[in-house]
């Protein structure tokens, strides 16, 4: 189980964020994970901060002392 705040790595993505928000859906728990990694304005992604839906499965935790 993760926490609110948490510094976490998708690992599909290889791309680290932070967990905004956390909800059950289906009887699983979710993590909405927001991007720490500001991305360019482009057609495809208008969002500067992506958000990311993921499952505990998709997330690990990161080691924020490395």
């Amino acid at each position: 189980m993760f926490e609110l705040f948490e510094k976490v790595r998708i690992i599909s993505k290889d791309l680290v964020g932070t967990i905004v928000d956390v909800g059950t859906l289906g009887g699983k728990v979710n993590y909405i994970v927001e991007s720490d990694v500001e991305f360019e304005e482009t057609d495809d992604n208008c969002d500067r901060f992506p958000l990311f839906f993921c499952t505990e499965e998709e997330i690990e935790k990161v080691d924020e002392n490395k």
